[in-house]
């Protein structure tokens, strides 16, 4: 039976499906702030090419961010409420650290380059963490997970790795002018593929032979690296009531 795997942590939806090792079916589309609209859709869709339906997979596995506060939560609570119903097991996955597999994927093996998965945070901000490529699909967190300026960043970086460090992901391709011009950095080509988020990296989380415990519900939370900007505008409300 299949596992699925969901991602809305960005602006672009990304869904899979697995068993054991083989990838079945996945699907990567811009959803933009559409998620809670398309996300159940696609779902059923992705299933029904396969010609299996929602009670066919035996677990799920979701994105647990960092991205945008709106998609993190459509795609957890989704997730959260589909494994509650059928009582599947369920697991988080980072959305930085799916990036970086995509990005390990793009060297050879035997390089032990830096990877810097990239994701955009708005407000002129990224998401980042800086992974070492440990090769065969394999991939190990150097630092925490940043919000910063672009700038900050690569000056954040230099001072942790003077190796060369592969980049990529929807955060390099917004604030590409800045990143390009950083000799440190490989990036990936614009039209790269591996730019784009997808959930296939997700199903390595399954574990086939779990069962349903509904403490696993609470474990799989979004991750916020700041407060959102809703919460800001509440608090700054309350300052200036008059504030609409």
């Amino acid at each position: 039976m299949p596992a699925l795997a969901i991602d809305t942590a960005t602006d672009v939806m990304a869904i899979a499906l697995g068993e054991g090792a083989e990838i079945m079916a996945e699907i990567s589309i811009n959803a933009g702030r559409s998620h809670l609209e398309l996300l159940l859709g696609e779902v059923h869709s992705l299933l029904g090419e396969q010609g299996a339906t929602i009670r066919d997979i035996d677990a799920i596995v979701a994105g647990t961010g960092p991205g945008t506060f709106s998609g993190l939560r459509v795609g957890i609570a989704t997730a959260r409420a589909l494994a509650q119903t059928l009582e599947l097991p369920i697991a988080g996955f980072s959305t930085l650290e799916a990036q970086a597999l995509e990005l390990s994927g793009k060297i050879p093996d035997e390089k032990a380059l830096m990877l810097l998965p990239l994701i955009d945070a708005k407000r002129g901000q990224v998401f980042a963490q800086l992974y070492k490529n440990e090769g065969k699909g394999t991939v190990a967190p150097e630092s925490d997970v940043l919000c910063l300026h672009p700038v900050e960043l690569l000056e954040k970086v230099a001072g942790m790795t003077r190796a060369k460090v592969r980049a990529g992901g929807n955060g390099a391709l917004v604030h590409r002018d800045v990143f390009e011009a950083a000799e440190q950095l490989d990036l990936l080509p614009p039209e790269d593929p591996g730019n784009r988020m997808r959930a296939t990296w997700h199903l390595r989380a399954v574990d086939h032979g779990a069962i349903y415990d509904q403490r696993q519900l609470l474990s799989v939370v979004p991750m916020y690296v700041r407060e959102p900007d809703a919460d800001k505008t509440v608090l700054l409300r309350k300052r200036e009531p008059w504030l609409k």
